[in-house]
């Protein structure tokens, strides 16, 4: 038998050049439909659908929540034509960042002392948790009673004090401070949850390393906790601004915008315009400039991201 003749005769038996097998490997190919459709249609249900009535709203007059005529950019040139707009953009800013920056290291420490802890470690985890579990409306709700000026139990010691009652919410200095820290309260678990996850990952044969070579508390965080972490930080600054951007239930609770719009944001500007001016279209407009936002925040982390793994 030729060579050429007895490759054909073993191609002939192999099982891949079979009807069956051929069908055999086309069936997973049509079973990954079966998973691919679902998510798909939710995902245009849930985010595709009122992204487009969002933009068509925006490109149309609205009388109240009726779509009327078609408008064009009218309500975006609106938008950026307010005087009030730079203010909201600044206070988004203020609050956004510095949520951050109390939450980002808060949620860190916490993550730290959980996974150092051996002892009693669920009971510890479950009151660090005890913010996060609270709905944003059942937090905002507890802290406007906790800093009444006339009953809450701040203005108790501070009048027992002899420093007299206190009223975070009357100044707009001190309202968009005390916004940002409730705010930084309710929300830190969630970093810390994520700086727990990514900790756990970290070799305990480096930390070894390190105890050996008599190296300290300090110098194991500087060396082997952030670099691992690199990543993680990130990945949780993103989600927080993400989160801050978007956030409109703790503001509405404690101050509604107020005083004299120190506390309006963004996300609180798009709730007024809908609920208290029905205007529907700059609301929408604002919202679609939120997104853009919030498109802006997740390809630099993607970029920063793609940084760090070359």
């Amino acid at each position: 038998m030729s060579t050429t003749s007895a490759a054909r005769a073993l191609d002939s038996r192999t099982p891949s050049s079979s009807p069956a097998v051929a069908s055999r490997r086309r069936r997973p190919d049509r079973g990954v439909w079966i998973y691919v459709l679902p998510v798909s249609a939710v995902f245009l249900f849930v985010f595709v659908g009122p992204l487009i009535y969002t933009a068509w709203t925006a490109l149309h007059e609205t009388n109240f929540y009726a779509i009327g005529e078609f408008s064009g950019l009218t309500s975006f040139t609106e938008l950026f034509a307010d005087p009030n707009l730079p203010k909201q953009i600044g206070t988004t800013l203020a609050f956004s960042l510095g949520a951050l920056v109390i939450a980002l290291p808060a949620g860190l420490l916490s993550a730290t002392v959980l996974n150092s802890l051996h002892r009693f470690k669920r009971t510890v985890r479950g009151l660090f948790l005890l913010p996060w579990l609270m709905s944003q409306a059942t937090a905002g709700v507890i802290w406007l009673w906790f800093l009444n000026p006339n009953f809450g139990p701040v203005t108790a010691i501070t009048t027992s004090l002899g420093m007299g009652p206190t009223d975070v919410f009357s100044s707009p200095t001190s309202a968009l401070v005390g916004v940002t820290l409730i705010t930084a309260w309710w929300s830190y678990p969630q970093a810390m949850l994520l700086f727990l996850g990514a900790l756990q990952t970290i070799p305990g044969e480096l930390r070894e390393s390190l105890k050996m070579d008599g190296g300290g508390v300090w110098r194991g965080f500087i060396s082997i906790t952030l670099p691992y972490l690199r990543n993680t930080i990130v990945s949780v600054v993103i989600v927080l601004l993400m989160l801050y951007v978007q956030m409109v239930t703790i503001i509405l609770v404690t101050t509604r915008g107020g005083p004299l719009g120190a506390t309006e944001t963004l996300s609180m500007r798009v709730f007024n315009q809908t609920f208290n001016d029905f205007d529907l279209s700059g609301a929408s407009a604002t919202a679609i400039l939120l997104f853009a936002v919030n498109v802006v925040l997740t390809l630099v982390a993607i970029r920063f991201r793609r940084k760090e793994s070359l």
